[in-house]
């Protein structure tokens, strides 16, 4: 058990002995607990948290992209579309960049297998847009964070996102297992 709560001043008071002891049977796991005013810039506190934790994820599978010389880590999350995708690992597409945010290209087949998707992403989503069969790549928020199609998130690149930067405006990108 891994607690998290945001408060007003007071912490967590007394919720997580409450919780431990109503959860006598588990594994409880230090908390996080994280001031209202504090919540807009408490990403980084987040993150030192999770890495404390040392957390490992069973439903999701490691991933290696590849663009030139450059080499990237990634995961896929235990989910049917994911799954359907990566059954023609390893994958060459041509990614293009936009909107100095992402790259995307076309995926060489349709998957079958749907998901319900969104208009928005976060940094490092690996994503598929069913409305145009692309596969993308988000790298970097921008002044206009919100899509106009809704994407899948499939996976996360899990190391440095700004090799983004000194890409070129196309390249193939290769998606392999391990």
């Amino acid at each position: 058990m891994i607690p998290f709560c945001t408060h007003n001043g007071y912490g967590s008071g007394n919720s997580y002995r409450t919780i431990a002891g109503l959860c006598s049977n588990a594994t409880n796991l230090d908390g996080l607990a994280v001031a209202s005013t504090d919540v807009r810039n408490a990403k980084s506190s987040v993150e030192r948290w999770l890495n404390r934790l040392n957390l490992s994820f069973q439903n999701q599978r490691s991933i290696t992209i590849k663009t030139g010389d450059i080499v990237m880590e990634g995961i896929l999350y235990d989910m049917g579309l994911a799954k359907e995708i990566s059954a023609n690992f390893p994958l060459t597409v041509s990614l293009g960049g936009y909107g100095g945010r992402e790259y995307y290209g076309s995926l060489p087949y349709k998957p079958q297998t749907t998901a319900a998707g969104k208009y928005s992403f976060e940094n490092g989503d690996i994503t598929y847009c069913e409305q145009n069969n692309t596969i993308a790549i988000f790298y970097a928020q921008t002044s206009r964070p919100n899509l106009t199609m809704e994407v899948v998130p499939i996976g996360k690149v899990t190391s440095d996102l700004s090799v983004f930067d000194i890409l070129p405006s196309r390249a193939e990108f290769t998606f392999s297992f391990d």
